[in-house]
């Protein structure tokens, strides 16, 4: 389907609250993002997850508001979702001490998290028709721990890793919009089925989540570069946008910078035009080149905590 012609300045648009479940005590909700102007077809649906480092964060930071509202304005319905950050909360005591501790929490945090994340998508679909959204276009989309999520939750429905229940047979995301995301896999992303075309946006000298791969005994932190070269293996178009020099405030600065790319992006996946893969470097002429790119995972921990 199409979208509506482009906005020039996005409108604030004043989202809707929803409770979609209750987790360990806690009621995790959704603000839903609406476009103002009525639409005959159904819409595409961008479901967002926040960064925090599965510590903290919020589903209404400020910093997001442009993506959010820019997308609306344009005929994208805009999900902002909780989940659970349990990095902190489920570790054992002394366990964040240890690289190997530290990827044990790390792996049961995002477990809990892709599973709202799922628990989320499963909602929106519930109500698809309510909110005017097309059940084959639904977006994953999320910024550093949030992207992780994201992109998790991709990896795990095309490995056959989502519990029975979740979804309709055959549904997979129809894409992914990615901030400064990896996935928790062996030494590289291995797709037992074909993925969803990806849009990745990361910092090649971000030291809170890997741009390549760090390595951790038998599991690697895979991040956008490493996700990039699998996907062009699997030719599944991938636009991979690398930020030369920059650090972890790629997590935030696309969703400022890059704006209309990301529009004609969900423009062509809504379309089913999403075809050629895209592999750009954006860097600043006079900039030293020198810079560090490799981190340890004392590095990363030391980021992250």
């Amino acid at each position: 389907m199409a979208l509506s012609g482009l906005a020039c300045a996005a409108v604030a648009v004043t989202p809707v609250t929803f409770d979609y479940a209750v987790v360990d005590g806690d009621t995790l909700r959704m603000d839903v993002y609406m476009p103002a102007s009525d639409a005959v077809r159904p819409r595409p649906a961008v479901i967002f997850a926040f960064g925090g480092g599965f510590t903290g964060g919020s589903r209404d930071n400020g910093e997001y508001r442009e993506y959010f509202d820019f997308l609306a304005d344009n005929g994208v319905v805009v999900i902002s979702t909780d989940y659970r950050t349990t990095l902190v909360s489920k570790a054992q005591p002394g366990q964040l001490g240890s690289a190997e501790g530290f990827t044990k929490a790390m792996v049961t945090a995002v477990g809990d998290a892709v599973t709202d994340f799922y628990t989320a998508t499963g909602y929106v679909l519930g109500h698809a028709d309510g909110w005017n959204v097309d059940p084959d276009c639904i977006i994953a989309s999320g910024s550093s721990a949030g992207a992780i999520t994201a992109l998790q939750a991709e990896y795990g429905l095309v490995n056959g890793d989502v519990p029975a229940g979740f979804f309709p047979e055959g549904f997979n995301y129809a894409a992914a919009v990615t901030f400064a995301g990896a996935i928790c896999c062996g030494e590289s992303p291995v797709w037992a089925e074909t993925p969803c075309p990806m849009m990745l946006f990361h910092g090649d000298a971000d030291r809170n989540v890997p741009f390549a791969t760090l390595s951790a005994g038998p599991l690697s932190l895979c991040g956008s570069k490493t996700i990039a070269l699998s996907l062009e293996q699997k030719k599944v178009p991938c636009e991979f946008y690398t930020f030369a020099g920059a650090d972890h405030s790629v997590a935030i600065s696309p969703m400022h910078g890059n704006l209309y790319a990301i529009l004609g992006f969900i423009r062509r996946v809504s379309e089913g035009k999403q075809k050629a893969s895209l592999n750009a470097v954006e860097f600043v002429a006079g900039e030293p080149t020198d810079y560090q790119t490799t981190f340890s995972i004392a590095d990363y921990m030391k980021a992250n905590m």
